[in-house]
């Protein structure tokens, strides 16, 4: 079983739209996102950045050749940024969200900050768990905003 993350082109954005609607229904269980009532379709900040510029960047997660998932990544401030991360369903519980971030992570070298969904203890644990292991338990966790969001800083510069 292999896992592909592949960063992505303006060739997979239709790939990254689509997983994008099934992930922020997902989210709908945490906080309302408004849905466009014309089309039936989730509202979300233009996603274009992530085709057009290259500190911006969206990866596509295969295993074993099929589409499990998907990632954005900004670089805010000199800081990498998890804007988003997605595992489909049937995907989920197969490690595939760790080991994709863990790739991530060894792809992009430097300082990071993750924010845990708002709400979502499942988001909490994961993040956690992940970036006490990746880190060797070397990171800061503060609680911000008015949803006491956890929020994860560590750097992985070597």
């Amino acid at each position: 079983m292999t896992l592909e993350v592949i960063k992505t082109t303006n060739n997979e954005r239709r790939i990254i739209d689509n997983l994008l609607q099934l992930y922020l229904s997902d989210l709908c269980k945490y906080f309302r996102i408004d849905m466009d009532q014309n089309t039936g379709l989730y509202e979300y900040d233009d996603i274009s950045k992530y085709f057009v510029d290259n500190s911006d960047t969206a990866y596509l997660f295969k295993y074993d050749k099929e589409i499990a998932g998907f990632s954005l990544i900004d670089l805010v401030d000199g800081h990498y940024v998890v804007q988003e991360i997605f595992v489909l369903n049937e995907f989920k519980g197969k490690g595939i969200g760790k080991s994709a971030v863990f790739k991530i992570f060894d792809m992009n070298k430097g300082d990071w900050v993750i924010k845990a969904v708002p709400n979502s203890e499942p988001a909490e644990k994961f993040w956690t768990k992940v970036i006490d292991e990746y880190t060797n338990n070397n990171f800061n966790l503060e609680r911000v905003g008015k949803y006491n969001r956890a929020e994860f800083e560590f750097s992985n510069r070597r």
